[in-house]
């Protein structure tokens, strides 16, 4: 069977860690724990490098062993990642540098889905339409916008 191919931003990998919010990490850790395998995982080198930007360096250890812990493929960018990235700025999430950049390399390489835990610019209705569009005018693939919860952590709670 082919494993879905899912990509996961930074908010993903930090929840793992968040104890102020312990229900959205217990559903990250067990999700980790029970069903990562189940997907072929990516993140881009923009996640490694947000990573890299924490100044806590435990935080900073224990993000980087989580990601060495898994099959995690890391993706570069590059200006056709940045070019669609700047499409989706003008048109849907102005100033929002990061996030623009995850959804363009998650469309870019051809990932099922985004997955992420920011509500606020990713994972909501207006944004998930706004891509879709774009992307299918620039000639990508629609992308799914999820959370863990839409791919099995569900059983683990939900917010």
């Amino acid at each position: 069977m082919i494993k879905l191919k899912i990509y996961l931003d930074t908010s993903v990998i930090s929840a793992y860690f968040d104890f102020h919010k312990p229900l959205r990490q217990a559903i990250t850790q067990k999700w980790f724990l029970n069903n990562a395998k189940e997907f072929e995982i990516c993140i881009s080198s923009l996640v490694v490098r947000e990573i890299n930007n924490n100044t806590d360096k435990e935080l900073l250890t224990n993000m980087l062993n989580l990601l060495n812990s898994y099959s995690i493929s890391v993706l570069e960018l590059n200006e056709n990642i940045y070019r669609l990235a700047e499409v989706y700025r003008k048109q849907v999430l102005p100033g929002e540098i990061s996030d623009t950049v995850h959804i363009a390399a998650a469309s870019y390489y051809g990932a099922d889905a985004i997955v992420s835990w920011n509500f606020r610019h990713i994972v909501n209705l207006k944004t998930m339409k706004a891509i879709h569009e774009i992307n299918i005018r620039e000639n990508y693939p629609a992308i799914e916008i999820l959370t863990l919860e839409n791919i099995g952590g569900d059983k683990y709670g939900t917010l």
